[in-house]
């Protein structure tokens, strides 16, 4: 990643959380119901454009404030 592809990150749009609820929906179907485990491994993927990234991070960032808040 380059200095403009991590500046330009941090002014792109937010994943709205109707996306991250989807994503933990069908991230759930893909990886048998382990929906944080398998956002983590998807995120390593090579391939991943930044805004699947993104959405990634977030489902990541609200499984792990959902967990210490339970």
């Amino acid at each position: 990643m380059n200095l403009f592809a991590a500046i330009s990150g941090l002014f792109s749009p937010r994943a709205s959380p109707d996306a991250i609820r989807s994503e933990i929906f069908f991230l759930g179907g893909r990886h048998r119901g382990e929906v944080l485990a398998g956002a983590i491994e998807e995120l390593k993927a090579p391939s991943l454009g930044p805004d699947r990234a993104r959405l990634l991070r977030a489902v990541i960032d609200r499984l792990t404030r959902t967990a210490k808040v339970a």
